[in-house]
This record gives C-alpha cells, structure tokens and sequence, in this order.
C-alpha cells in the first residue's frame, strides 16, 4: 500500500460505535495499519442489527479493512501490552468517557511516556476537563443540546424527534482527522507528539452553518428550499427562498400573480404558494418539470424513499459510491466507498476487503508490530489478557 497517502502510518484504536471508528475507518482508507483494539464484550454495533450470520452493516461499514486483537484490559499483562503497541504506534484514537483509559494505566500520560512522538485523539461528549466531563454523550443527546432537533421540528411543524443520521460521531470524526494530519504535520517540524481533545459539542457548534442565526437572536427565518409535491406521485426538493421562487416562476415561466388589489402580506404569500403548488403539479411530467427548472437555474433533487434503490442512480454507479466486500462469516455484503478520488494516489478498500473477527489479528499484528514470539503470545492468551473467537 506504499501508493496510498497514509502508507506507513500505524493507528491504534481503540474507539467504538460512530465517533472515532469513522475517523479510523477513513485513515485506513487511505493507506494508515488501522489495529482495532476490541474489548471482550466486543464493539456493541457487531450485533446491533438483526442478522443470522455476520456483523450488522453499521459495524461493517465502520470497520472494515482494520486489523483487530481483542484485549480484556483487566488482565494481568494487558496494559504492558498496550504501552508496548502504543511505542510503535504514530496514532491513537479513543471515544471512551474522559478518565477511562487512566484508569487502566494506558491515558495521554502513560502512553506519551512510552512514546514522546505519539499522536492521541481523545473524543468525548464535553471535553475532557470540562464540567460535564463525566456525563455520558452520543450523537442523539449533543443533538438535542446544540439546538438542532428543536431546530428541524421548528422547521417541518413536526414532532421533536432525533435526525436520523449521527451528525455529532461522524462529524467529530472527520474533525478528528483533520486535528490528527494537523498533529502529525507539528510532529514533522518539532519532534514532538500532543494529545487531542475533541468535544463533540464544539465539533456540533463550528460546523453548525445556522449559529449566526442564534448568535444574533434573529430566529426564526422565512421557509427556504421547501419540498413540493411533483407530477407521478412523486417529491421534489427546490432550493431558495419562497421569494426567489416566486420571482423566476412568475418573470420566466409565467405563473400569473392571483392575489387581489390591496391584499395583506399574509394573503399575498398564501396565494402565491398555492399558485406554485398548483404550477408545479400541473406540469405534464415529472421530466418535464426538471427541465423547467434547470431552464429557471433552480438547483432541485428529487426525494428518494430511503432504502436499496437509492444507490441505484445512475450518479451513484458512476462514482463506485458502493462496493462489494465480505463479512466476518464470508458472507458477500456491501457497503460504501470512501469518498476519496486522488490524481495519483489510490484510496479506498476493494472488493477483496473483509470485516474481522474479534481478537482474528492477535498473532500476526503482535507479530508485524511488536515482533514477539509464539511463546510471548500464548503468555498473554493464558492470563485471559488476548482473546479470540
């Protein structure tokens, strides 16, 4: 993998469900020896979908192409373990609750130890010296702080509910990546390793497109990129504002204006929604409509149910967004591409890629990092401090 970008590069992760696993995933997309460090119990996502044979398609997307040794942390041997992987290791990355990994003598300070170059990337719901350090944080619950659920039911007139899409994870994720390239390029100029903290709730914030609107009390907003009901029983989404649209129905398509002499605002507006309603469903197909649109500039997108067809549009194909892979029990599967396209180097799995077993690596990644011996591995497997399936 010497022509991928992190080619060279050894992670040890230790993270588990979204925030972290996405961010180890990518950095193995692109070359890095990701080593899935899995507890006993194993990561809850294997199981969290119900299915007769293999990992549930969360844990697969999330982790495959890794290496993986499963380690009980408890046991006699285990944090020598861990400190010796963490001296050969260029990163690590772990979601535990802020105070976990010092308690089993593997946090910033003993790892740092063992290796001053090392680059660690700590994700938490809220910081790990903040005061709400100890509360337990996922995706759904920075969510529901950050404004963002009230927000959408705001919105839609719906019922409060949780986006379905972890935002919080893969965000941090992704922020976590850049943070760690940024460590490893500091690392290149002063020799020097540092540990990242990366509270999900900051991550929900800098990204957030729509704080300006609460930083300056000026919520709500006029309804903007509405979703109409098109010809053939089918959803459109259109981009702008019910002004703009107006404007280009109205000057370019020529939707005449229905309301009265001396109406309110209030009346103006109403009517003039149900004219483009009516417009827009009154077009003889939906092709025709796209056409009327892409005449107008209108940016559009139709609205998919969610579900396997979705990643048969023709864009889709043509991108390789999916590829086929196998799981843990050999069973074909698929799942999602990185996204990723280099002008020279490559990135991404193949279809020879497959999800491991819990502890499936034990003897050879102990053996490609640490160039231990049959009889140091049976060791650590005796004391209960290797397991494997």
């Amino acid at each position: 993998m010497t022509d991928f970008p992190l080619a060279g590069l050894k992670v040890l992760d230790f993270s588990r469900v979204v925030a972290g696993p996405y961010a180890t995933r990518m950095l193995s997309d692109l070359g890095a020896d990701v080593l899935k460090v899995e507890p006993p119990e194993g990561d809850v996502t294997r199981k969290l979908a119900k299915r007769e044979s293999g990992v549930s398609g969360n844990y697969l997307q999330l982790n495959i192409g890794k290496r993986n040794i499963c380690v009980d942390l408890k046991a006699e041997g285990a944090r020598e373990l861990i400190l010796k992987l963490a001296a050969q290791a260029d990163i690590v990355v772990e979601n535990f609750r802020p105070g976990v990994m010092d308690k089993f003598g593997v946090g910033w300070t003993d790892l740092s130890q063992a290796n001053p170059r090392l680059v660690m990337l700590s994700i938490s719901g809220y910081g790990q010296q903040g005061p709400e350090r100890g509360r337990a944080a996922y995706a759904p619950v920075l969510h529901a702080e950050s404004g963002l659920i009230a927000r959408q039911a705001e919105m839609s007139g719906a019922r409060p509910t949780d986006i379905q899409f972890a935002m919080a994870d893969s965000y941090s994720s992704l922020h976590g990546i850049i943070a760690i390239l940024s460590a490893l390029r500091t690392l290149d100029q002063t020799g020097e390793g540092q540990h990242i903290d990366l509270a999900m709730l900051n991550v929900l914030h800098s990204a957030d497109d729509y704080a300006h609107f609460a930083l300056d009390d000026i919520w709500p907003k006029a309804p903007e990129t509405l979703v109409w009901e098109a010809p053939g029983d089918r959803q459109i989404l259109i981009t702008g504002d019910m002004k703009w649209l107006w404007i280009m129905f109205s000057t370019k398509d020529g939707l005449a204006d229905p309301t009265p002499a001396g109406a309110d605002v209030a009346t103006k507006v109403r009517l003039r929604r149900e004219a483009m309603e009516q417009h827009i469903r009154a077009q003889e197909s939906f092709e025709t409509l796209t056409a009327t649109l892409d005449r107008l500039n209108l940016a559009w997108g139709e609205v998919h149910p969610f579900g396997p067809d979705i990643y048969e549009q023709t864009s889709i194909k043509a991108l390789g967004t999916i590829v086929d892979v196998t799981d843990d029990d050999g069973n074909a599967r698929r799942t999602v591409q990185s996204p990723y396209r280099f002008s020279k180097s490559k990135s991404g799995i193949d279809s020879h890629a497959k999800t491991a077993k819990r502890g499936e690596h034990n003897v050879a990644a102990l053996q490609d990092w640490l160039d231990m011996d049959d009889s140091e591995i049976s060791a650590l497997a005796e004391s209960k401090a290797l397991i494997s399936e």
